[in-house]
């Protein structure tokens, strides 16, 4: 009887060709139209039978789980790609020289050129326009800090805006003319369609000086895709 049984066992493992080297195979059973009849004649093999089909079930739970776990980590890959390409982020100053450079006071209001790049990740930030163009919609961090100086010791204001497609989103102004500088942060967050522009527009009249201390900076990066 355990010689039968033992058998069976053998030829259900290795007896059928259920795997190939790409990966299981996933096969379905069928049904023995002699096992009744087998069933009724041989108590033992009736048993081995059984044994048989029960493991021809584990087989077919085993390559369905298995074809199901590689497809979560399909998905599981092309998130994490998604996040990848996604990325986006800009850290700029005005400039990194040695010595305070100003730039302005300007006829009429006109973009600010940052040409120092911290940080330009997925290539959003135009240093020959002063323009951050969002690649993905959704929610963006977007700050902007700005500093004035009056190169004549006389009262100074500054005055800037952070603007969104050429609309002002948030005044970066400080008008005390008690001192000869001036400065000024925003810090928003907002929700950006793909292909918006964002800019700091210096006002007429107005002007920003940095070097390598980086008074004026401009930085924003995706919180979320939306």
């Amino acid at each position: 009887m355990r010689g039968i049984v033992l058998m069976c066992l053998l030829e259900a493992v290795f007896g059928q060709d259920r795997f190939s080297w790409n990966g299981p195979v996933v096969t379905q059973p069928t049904a023995d139209p002699n096992l009744n009849k087998m069933c009724s004649n041989d108590q033992a093999a009736c048993g081995c039978c059984l044994m048989q089909k029960q493991m021809e079930r584990m087989e077919l739970f085993f390559n369905m789980t298995t074809k199901e776990m590689s497809q979560q980590l399909m998905n599981s890959k092309m998130t994490l790609n998604n996040i990848k390409n996604n990325r986006s982020a800009f850290s700029v100053a005005l400039n990194n020289e040695k010595l305070l450079t100003c730039f302005g006071p300007v006829a009429e209001d006109r973009n600010i050129l940052y040409k120092h790049i911290f940080l330009n990740l997925g290539d959003s930030y135009n240093a020959q326009t002063g323009i951050f163009t969002a690649p993905n919609s959704g929610v963006y961090s977007l700050a902007a800090t700005v500093y004035s100086l009056s190169p004549v010791d006389l009262p100074q204001a500054t005055c800037a805006q952070l603007q969104v497609n050429g609309v002002a989103v948030a005044p970066l102004v400080e008008k005390n003319g008690l001192d000869s500088e001036d400065s000024s942060t925003v810090v928003i967050a907002r929700h950006l369609k793909a292909g918006d522009q964002v800019s700091v527009s210096l006002l007429k009249g107005c002007n920003v000086c940095d070097d390598a201390s980086h008074y004026n900076t401009f930085t924003g990066f995706l919180l979320y895709a939306a």
